[in-house]
């Protein structure tokens, strides 16, 4: 019932079931170094608990997960930390979208 826009499972058609860091392991426990990394969206790999552990925090703490554009203090939160820990030091003047459906 997939989609038959597939690349890579075709080519490796093994069954992954846990991932930390840059390893990945299959359903026999296997282990392999996942040089995909989501694609480059893993640039921390994956599972790390830095990240985990405040996107975690955030959602057991029932804040609004789902908001579309809406004005929300995450994003007003999160808009000022990137102004201020990566535009501004680096004099870069950007705008921010959050792109509704």
């Amino acid at each position: 019932h997939e989609s038959s826009v597939r690349r890579y499972c075709r080519a490796f058609p093994t069954v992954f079931t846990k991932a930390l860091g840059a390893t990945i392991w299959d359903e026999t426990g296997k282990p392999f170094i996942d040089f995909l990394v989501g694609s480059g969206a893993l640039n921390y790999g994956h599972n790390n608990p830095d990240i985990m552990a405040p996107a975690i925090e955030y959602l057991v703490g029932e804040n609004i997960l789902l908001s579309l554009d809406m004005h929300t203090a995450a994003k007003r939160d999160f808009i000022e930390g990137f102004v201020d820990w990566i535009l501004k030091p680096r004099g870069l003047s950007y705008k921010i979208q959050f792109p509704g459906p």
